[in-house]
């Protein structure tokens, strides 16, 4: 259990450090909050923003930590940095 809770934290600190180093950063909002039902319940916002080049993305947020109360609130206003290949793949900062 150990093991992989180490290996989760060091592909999520790639993940993390790969969009930091080669990510566009963008001004988002937090559209609302999805409450995920499981053995835990976490919430975790759903952001939309607008690449440099004009396309409107709107998507949940499934990376880095999930909490049981939101951490923003609806609308709030998010620095977002995303992959400029593929803008689904995004962290908010």
């Amino acid at each position: 259990m150990a093991a992989m809770l180490v290996l989760v934290c060091l592909e999520a600190k790639r993940h993390n450090d790969r969009i930091q180093t080669h990510g566009a950063r963008v001004q988002g909002v937090i559209v609302r909050n999805k409450i995920q039902w499981g053995r835990i319940i976490t919430v975790r916002p759903i952001v939309r923003f607008t690449t440099r080049d004009g396309q409107t993305v709107e998507a949940l947020s499934e990376h880095g930590l999930a909490f049981a109360i939101p951490r923003y609130s609806e609308e709030a206003t998010v620095t977002v940095v995303y992959n400029q290949e593929n803008p689904n793949e995004f962290d908010i900062l």
